[in-house]
């Protein structure tokens, strides 16, 4: 379903693979004369590596199976199979629900408050977060309008569209070629995140650089919504040094006209490499604030997160 696409979004991936671990844990029986914690992490290594080759892993996902060694290394050797088994589960279940579906729910209710009457919010691409931030916003009675600025080849956001007119939220379309053009009508600009580095970094939906930097051209505020789970203690510069390449007829071929080719017979030219990125990265200077669930900071003190989420998780 990765190699597909049929699972795409930060949330989405990270819960769906906690989940097939869960199946794992749930039919794990360990083998004789081994121990369930060394064999149990060679397991999910195993399981780990096939999932890379589906698709690379993202931040996010990578900071949850971290968080999951972490808890199967913290076995209690007096524990029964059973019991092992259940407490990760248990583990899994407390990792969803508060630092995803609970984390959203108070960055939500924190960003609601920087939206008033009148507003025109800016957004790129479909984010959960910004979208639950969006329709929270609504059901509050608050009037606002949404633009919704779109790219190629993916064009997620005519699905946050579709999604947000069934809700009744007013909105407007268009395509990141004229992102200059509706800018000077934006009040606010809120951006969802792959990830956050530890210098500031916003790693997201390629894009999101071009948007931030038009934004801060116009002096308009960049609100980025992102949960504390996808914090990294890497540092970043640039979009090239680490990446995901996307495929390459992905940018060559016309949306919902697989048949047709923008460059023809050129995709075949030895002379030309077609580059489909995935990601970029958004420098910390462009970036006005950071929402999480530990509440809104500046870029300068993702560090701080960074460590107080570490010392909750990962140190033993």
């Amino acid at each position: 379903m990765y190699l597909a696409g049929d699972i795409s979004g930060g949330n989405a991936r990270c819960i769906a693979m906690l989940q097939a671990f869960q199946e794992a844990i749930k039919e794990y029986s360990t083998p004789p004369e081994k121990a369930l914690i060394r064999d149990l992490t060679t397991k999910i290594n195993c399981y780990v590596s096939f999932l890379i080759e589906c698709r690379s892993l993202s931040i996010s996902m990578g900071n949850a199976i971290r968080f999951l060694k972490t808890r199967i290394a913290k076995l209690s050797s007096t524990l029964s199979e059973s019991e092992a088994k259940a407490t990760l589960q248990s583990d899994i279940n407390n990792f969803i629900s508060e630092k995803i579906i609970l984390a959203d729910k108070v960055i939500v209710s924190h960003a609601v408050t920087k939206i008033r009457d009148g507003d025109v919010l800016l957004t790129y691409g479909s984010s959960s977060a910004v979208e639950m931030l969006f329709v929270h916003a609504h059901d509050l009675g608050k009037q606002f309008r949404v633009v919704i600025v779109d790219s190629r080849p993916k064009l997620e956001g005519r699905l946050l569209l579709r999604r947000l007119l069934g809700k009744g939220v007013k909105c407007t379309y268009t395509h990141i070629s004229a992102v200059s053009y509706v800018m000077h009508e934006a009040t606010r600009v809120f951006l969802g995140a792959s990830s956050v580095f530890a210098n500031g970094t916003v790693y997201s939906r390629v894009g999101t650089a071009c948007v931030a930097m038009v934004a801060h051209e116009f002096r308009i505020p960049v609100i980025v919504c992102c949960e504390a789970y996808k914090f990294h203690e890497r540092v970043q510069l640039d979009s090239i040094c680490s990446n995901e390449l996307g495929d390459p007829d992905g940018i060559a071929k016309v949306h919902a006209k697989e048949d047709m080719s923008n460059l023809d017979n050129l995709a075949k030219s030895e002379n030309l490499q077609l580059l489909n990125l995935i990601y970029d990265a958004t420098p910390s200077e462009y970036i006005s604030m950071i929402i999480t669930d530990y509440g809104m900071v500046p870029p300068t003190s993702v560090p701080v997160i960074v460590r107080e989420y570490g010392r909750e998780h990962f140190w033993v």
